[in-house]
């Protein structure tokens, strides 16, 4: 790429790193890596278009850029005119026309300015085309698989004349195992040892699927590609894969060992539950006992108490009543003093209010003013001194004059004042406050005083027995009162002692209570243990068995993974015998290398879930090994799956397995493809994508390599020339009629192919069904109800367990105390044990059904006998195809069509024998004549082999000849002038490998040759053959070399071979009691070839009857 017109071809099958390798070298390079993107309506045009950007990139930009092109992009072979044009000349003929060509040369003037280069139109447009050549870099990626390459390359020279070719061998040994190393140096393995097998054990898988598609291909015709990326893809697949199997395991396994300790735990302490009712009855007794007693003591001395409490209460009573009235009494005396005090208040007041001048002003009158003389006279009268004025100055004189009216003793006033003051004075006019405050304030002063005791001492007259009286009640009171808390102590003690009784007895109680409860609670918890322990007793020592069975399993998983990966990435495209041939190397060499593996090995138990197993059965996956594998392929693969389906089985299948997720089925030829796709991928619904060919839609692209990007928080993914909403649910499924497609690796690197052509016994299980829904509708009813029921019973019980062990894990604390953990487990088991039950007894009924169904097993092994013979007639002529639906409708008819019988055998044996024609008969119609013998004998004979009649190594000698032959102990031929050398080698290798181990005989009422017969033990020989002498070419070639003289020579042999009907005709010595009917066309093959088709159709007219052989 650094090399001015640096262009490279890199010649590789897809995924061996072409592009990968191209993209690295342009980073490293710092040139822009840019590639067309196909989409639906891609064509010549947009072709053109692209390449008119990469131009001027590189012309006028000048900017070196990777162009990368791979042949999956040619949907015009123009392209690659177009780019041989590039490679050799730079450019295109009239890619621009006039307008953009001017643009051209304008953008160039600047260029070659500074290029040095005169400005001319011309030297710009040659400048242009030369920059184009320097830096646009072409890089072709193409496969050598076909003859595409090969006419390409004769067509366009320049494609290898212009470039550097890179050819992309496969990795060897060395790359597998650095790489495998690189990707596996942080996977959590048991020992390095361990690691470093694995490593080895990815190298020898990846070259073990390339010899074996080799042989594939040489012996079936059919292709299978294995490129790097697969190789990743299984290393990448094992390294997600281990983890999460083996989580799950772990996840199993804590589960049960938590649910066998809680069931230990429960065990243990039953024995103390019990211990502890036992220890606590006596106690609960004496408590009762006790309780008892102390309630009898409080209710006496309850009793005793309501009794003081009564006395006391009358008591209370009366003292209330007392008190009641001692408080009426001294109200009303506080309402008499309440008159006479704002009087009294009002005189202190005054007298307060009075100086020592007010006082002087009043003394120093000689002749006082007549109101002050009578007011000082009535204030001697009250302090009983004598009424003029010469005492009242005196009085006034005195220094405690003041305190001499304020202490006075206002309630012991002598009566004989009291009538002087209120005859001479009170109602005097000089004694009203209104008149002697116009005449001297002391003088109001001392009248308001001296109006004030008159009111008060009026007032105490009336108040004074009251105060006797209230006196005396009082003092009657506090003796009342005294005796009552006298009598209230003596009741607070008996209250108190009462209180005391009462204290602990409810202690008491309380304790038996607790006693109780806890008795109760243990009694509850022992119930609760028994019924746990009796409902998951089984349970616990089926979890204990599988919790060794589960830490054995998440060891074997590091080599029952590796092997599921490699199924998944490599083995769905090979048939049903090779993927057994291939696990089986897997396997031997995982013992080999020391790797931890199941001793028998199956996808189904490892990734399989059996009732999920049985709901695809039940939703028309076949019930045979390899079909059953194959939906595992389809559930696991990490790539999209694309079917081989000449017989429209998985089609079917997933219609019915994604009915209920509004399943979308279209076709590559479909106008709307596109739309519909979008739709699926919005909307996550799966698509089938049906009646595939070997080429898909460039647009898919994306789709097949999961380029989802994220956008924020959107999941997108480029769908044509827009991106699409992603959603995680979408599935993509595609099918192809096609019985032998050739996939180029381009596709095989993108897609998980699976091959899904109907087996022997997948289409020997269907037949059946269509002989006993014909025969036997009522069996076939039941046995279709009993799977729907048996696949939902077992579901239900691996969601039980499950549960079960959830709940158990779960539980924090005392588990016994968990009523309704206990209540929900023992619901669970019950209900576990009763779907149990039930399905045990669906087993024995599938038993049941399944045998009487195999009593018609004979008639559905012929049909599809017959089948694959004529599925194998396309190798004859491709005109020869028929459908599955086809024959299956044919084969219902001829059930339907043949002669009634009571007689089970007879009606089997009718429905054969007319299948069997009638077929053969439709089959016929669309056969060349040459063709219609070889037909009848392909059926004739794979029914014999299938009956056992025709063993291997007689068939293989028949088809193929002796193959290679040991010459060394071979007897000279003694007529090579009639006996040429290969007839001679069948012949030897006849007598030689053609032994086989036969049953013993069995005589007519010999019961001793019957006891031999029962007691033989030679059925499982791969050598054993019910029909066939032991020897029957014994002595062969010495017969020969003794009764044969050579042809016209009269001779037992030349007798034999000149026959018209060697079938019939005897042969010499013990040979014609050794050789059998199918071994003599063995010998006719040796010695008559010319007359082997004639004595064919005697043995197909013999076996199958006359008009198999017209």
């Amino acid at each position: 790429l650094r090399q001015p017109r640096g262009n490279a071809m890199l010649i590789g099958v897809g995924g061996s790193g072409k592009q990968s390798l191209t993209k690295m070298a342009s980073f490293v390079a710092n040139m822009a890596c840019l590639s067309i993107e196909i989409n639906r309506g891609y064509g010549i045009a947009e072709f053109r278009e692209d390449i008119k950007k990469f131009m001027i990139k590189t012309g006028v930009e000048g900017k070196d850029t990777v162009f990368l092109f791979t042949d999956s992009q040619i949907v015009d072979e123009t392209m690659l005119e177009d780019l041989n044009n590039v490679l050799n000349t730079g450019e295109v003929s009239n890619l621009f026309p006039q307008d953009e060509t001017d643009k051209i040369a304008g953008d160039m003037i600047s260029v070659c300015k500074e290029a040095g280069i005169p400005e001319t139109r011309d030297n710009c447009l040659a400048h242009f085309v030369s920059r184009v050549r320097d830096k646009l870099h072409i890089v072709l990626c193409m496969s050598p698989v076909g003859d595409s390459l090969r006419i390409r390359c004769r067509q366009f020279p320049s494609l290898i004349n212009c470039t550097t070719i890179d050819w992309f061998h496969g990795w060897p040994e060395a790359a597998l195992v650095s790489v495998a190393e690189r990707f596996l140096e942080n996977l959590e393995l048991p020992s390095p040892e361990i690691r470093a097998s694995v490593v080895r054990m990815c190298g020898f898988v990846h070259r073990n699927i390339e010899e074996t598609a080799v042989r594939f291909y040489n012996e079936l015709r059919r292709r299978i590609y294995t490129t790097p990326k697969s190789y990743l893809d299984l290393i990448n697949l094992y390294i997600s894969m281990l983890k999460g199997l083996q989580d799950i395991v772990e996840v199993k396994s804590e589960r049960m060992k938590v649910g066998v300790k809680k069931l230990q735990e429960t065990n243990s302490i039953v024995d103390a539950l019990r211990g502890e009712l036992v220890k606590l009855e006596p106690i609960l007794k004496a408590k009762a006992i006790e309780t008892e007693a102390l309630l009898i003591d409080v209710a006496k001395q309850s009793g005793e108490a309501n009794i003081v409490a009564q006395k006391v209460g009358q008591e209370e009573a009366i003292v209330g009543k007392q008190a009641a009235e001692t408080a009426a009494v001294a109200a009303d005396a506080q309402r008499d003093l309440d008159r006479a005090l704002p009087a009294l208040e009002s005189a202190v007041k005054a007298l307060n209010s009075l100086t020592k001048a007010d006082i002087t002003e009043v003394k120093s009158f000689t002749n006082p003013p007549n109101a002050v003389r009578v007011v000082m006279e009535a204030v001697c009268v009250l302090l009983g001194e004598k009424e003029n004025w010469e005492t009242a100055k005196k009085l006034l004189s005195r220094s405690d004059f003041m305190d001499l009216l304020q202490n006075y003793d206002k309630d012991n006033i002598a009566e004989s004042r009291l009538k002087k003051l209120r005859k001479q004075y009170i109602n005097a006019e000089e004694m009203q406050v209104e008149v002697i405050q116009k005449v001297s304030k002391a003088g109001s002063g001392l009248c308001l005083w001296a109006r004030a005791m008159d009111v008060y001492a009026d007032v105490a007259k009336e108040v004074g027995p009251k105060k006797l009286r209230l006196d005396e009640m009082k003092a009657q009171l506090a003796i009342t009162t005294a005796e009552l808390k006298e009598k209230q102590a003596q009741l607070k003690i008996v209250l108190d002692r009462v209180a005391g009784l009462q204290k602990t007895c409810d202690e008491t109680l309380a304790e038996k209570n607790r006693l109780q409860a806890e008795s109760d609670t243990t009694a509850k918890r022992l119930v609760r243990a028994e019924k746990l322990t009796n409902g998951l007793n089984s349970e616990g020592e089926r979890w204990r068995s599988n919790i060794t069975s589960l830490a054995a399993e998440k060891i074997n998983l590091i080599g029952d993974c590796f092997l599921s990966c490699a199924c998944i990435s490599y083995y769905g495209g090979f048939t049903g015998v090779y993927r057994d041939q291939l696990i089986d190397t897997w396997l031997h060499q995982a013992g080999v290398l020391h790797i931890p593996a199941s001793v028998k090995f199956s996808l189904t138990t490892t990734l399989g879930d059996p009732v999920q197993i049985r709901e695809w059965q039940n939703q028309g996956l076949p019930t045979d090994p390899v079909s059953v594998n194959n939906g595992i392929l389809v559930d696991k693969c990490r790539r999209w799956p694309l079917m081989i389906d000449p017989q429209m089985q998985a089609n079917q299948w997933l219609r019915k397995k994604e009915e209920n997720n509004s399943v979308m089925i279209t076709t590559m030829r479909d106008a709307n493809l596109l739309r519909t796709l979008e739709n699926c991928i919005r909307l996550g619904k799966p698509l089938i994508l049906e009646d595939l060919g070997e080429q898909l839609e460039p647009a898919l692209e994306p789709i097949l390599q999961k380029a989802v990007f994220k956008n924020g928080s959107r999941l997108l993914i480029r769908l044509g020339d827009s991106d699409v909403d992603y959603d995680n649910n979408f599935r993509l499924y595609m099918t192809t009629k096609m019985p032998n497609p050739h996939y180029l690796p381009e596709v095989c690197i993108k897609v998980t192919i699976i091959n899904f052509t109907v087996t022997m016994l997948g289409l020997e299980a269907q037949l059946l069904g269509l002989v006993v829904k014909a025969e036997r509708p009522d069996i076939e009813q039941k046995k279709v109800q009993l799977l729907l029921q048996m696949a939902e019973d077992k579901r239900q019980l691996q969601q039980l367990e499950a549960k079960i062990l959830q709940m158990l894990s779960e539980s924090e604390g005392n588990i016994l105390d968990d009523e309704v953990l206990i209540n929900t487990l023992s619901e669970s088991k019950l209900t576990s044990i009763a779907i149990g039950e039930r399905v045990a007894e669906a087993e024995i009924t599938e038993q049941d059904i399944n045998e009487a169904r195999g009593r018609y097993l004979s008639a559905a092994t012929r049909g599809s006998i017959i089948y694959f013979v004529i599925a194998d007639l396309g190798g004859i002529d491709p005109m020869y195809q028929y459908s599955l639906g086809y024959y299956t409708s044919l084969f219902s008819r001829c059930i339907a069509d043949s002669e009634r019988s009571s007689d089970l055998t007879m009606r089997l044996s009718n429905i054969i024998n007319y299948a069997t024609l009638i077929i053969y008969q439709n089959i016929c119609r669309g056969l060349f004549e040459k063709d219609k013998l070889l037909f009848a004998a392909s059926i004739c004979f794979q029914i014999l082999r299938n009956a056992g009649e025709i063993h291997d190594t007689e068939w293989n000698l028949f088809i193929r000849g002796p193959g290679a032959v040991e010459r060394q102990g071979m007897p000279p031929n003694p007529h090579p002038e009639s006996i040429s050398a290969p007839m001679w080698d069948i012949l030897y290798t006849a007598e030689q490998r053609v032994r086989y181990v036969v049953p013993p005989k069995v005589l007519e009422d010999d019961a001793d040759s019957a006891a031999v017969a029962e007691q033989f033990d030679g059925y499982e020989d791969p050598n054993f053959h019910r029909s066939s002498h032991e020897a029957p070419f014994e002595d062969l070639c010495d017969s020969l070399k003794r009764n044969y003289a050579g042809t016209g020579v009269p001779s037992d042999w030349d007798t034999w071979m000149g026959s018209s009907n060697l079938m019939t005709e005897p042969l010499p010595g013990v040979h014609n009691n050794t050789v059998n009917i199918f071994q003599r066309l063995i010998l006719v093959k040796a010695l008559r070839e010319d007359k082997l088709q004639q004595s064919i159709a005697a043995f197909v007219g013999k076996k199958l009857g006359p008009k198999f052989a017209e």
